[in-house]
């Protein structure tokens, strides 16, 4: 789960997590303690509020050891409390990290489930969840196949980004708004190229705002990369039909810059795009190569490699887990598209079928 890092305060009613688009990492800061005397009792209010951190900092630790069930069990408990307490703002964070644990532990349908049920308990105390959640959503309904709710879910993601006026945020807000809507707009994309939707994946660009200048110098490097990434990713899925050859070379552009970024489930999806648009475009010999690369990629996801991919991505920018789109499945359907070839060449298995 990654996120792009960029800090947003809370508003009545209204929640809007810490970081952007932490992939399963609620970054949620511990409140100061303040000594009150030794023989003085914290007030109820001071003991929640350390209880609910102790919560959701547990479940951050144990995410980024791959502990993604335990991290569930310490969200649920902060989502506990804060139906305690009745506060819809921290009912929507402790949700939304909830969700995202939840889809980086591969139970899309138990993400869904959580965003959906956040969004009533929100609601229901007079608050708006945050559009990061429905971002996350999406991405559970792309993983489940629904992919005309997650289109629908993407685009108002992107939508509300832009929403609120810079001047509550000014340069910090544009560049949230600019990280936010594009990574939405990719998700958007990812549906609407596996309902092969020509028209809706050319509307796409649309989805993406303008970077200006303020905006750019707000981005820290890491957030430069993830962001030129995910809009490269996009123009290639845009141009995978019309342009395959142009399509070849942003996807690869996009895994290239995964790489860097240590962002490496994106990666293999990148990978798996060139493949596609490579063999479109007549280069048979490179599409097996790339398809090669992206099954090896995918399948060393399942163990040690994959938290440690976990952790490198939540360390830098983007949306790496939260928004993990490849699935245990994928390593075998891209073997089988290379021709059959061996997943895990230092273990000497047998080539897949």
């Amino acid at each position: 789960m990654t996120y792009y890092g960029l800090q947003s305060g809370r508003r009545a009613g209204c929640l809007k997590p810490r970081w952007l688009l932490r992939s399963v990492l609620p970054l949620a800061a511990l409140l100061p303690l303040v000594g009150c005397g030794g023989a003085q009792s914290e007030a109820p209010v001071i003991q929640y509020d350390v209880a609910l951190q102790q919560f959701l900092s547990a479940g951050r630790d144990s995410f980024m050891l791959g502990r993604y069930t335990v991290a569930e069990t310490q969200y649920r408990k902060a989502a506990s409390l804060a139906l305690l307490r009745d506060s819809a703002p921290e009912i929507a964070e402790s949700g939304y990290d909830l969700a995202v644990a939840q889809l980086a532990a591969e139970e899309p349908a138990q993400a869904h489930a959580t965003a959906e049920k956040t969004r009533r308990a929100v609601a229901l105390r007079g608050g708006r969840p945050s559009p990061y959640l429905d971002l996350v959503d999406a991405a559970a309904c792309y993983r489940l196949g629904q992919y005309g709710q997650a289109r629908d879910l993407a685009l108002a993601a992107a939508q509300e980004a832009g929403a609120t006026p810079s001047a509550h945020g000014g340069a910090s807000h544009d560049a949230s708004a600019l990280l936010l809507s594009t990574r939405a707009a990719l998700v958007y994309a990812l549906a609407a190229d596996q309902q092969n939707d020509t028209a809706a994946l050319a509307r796409v660009p649309g989805m993406v705002p303008a970077t200006d200048q303020r905006a750019a110098q707000a981005l820290s490097p890491a957030q430069a990369l993830a962001l030129r990434a995910d809009q490269s990713e996009i123009q290639a899925l845009v141009a995978r039909r019309t342009n395959p050859a142009e399509a070849w070379k942003q996807a690869e552009e996009a895994a290239n810059l995964r790489r860097d970024s240590g962002n490496y489930h994106d990666m293999a999806r990148a990978l798996a795009l060139a493949a596609r648009s490579a063999d479109a475009a007549g280069r048979k010999d490179a599409a097996q190569a790339l398809w090669t690369r992206a099954a090896q990629s995918a399948a060393a996801q399942g163990g040690a490699a994959s938290h440690l991919s976990s952790a490198l991505a939540a360390g830098v920018a983007g949306a790496a887990d939260s928004m993990r789109t490849v699935t245990p499945d994928d390593a075998n359907a891209w073997a089988r598209a290379a021709g059959g070839v061996t997943l895990h060449p230092f273990t000497e298995d047998a080539p897949a079928p």
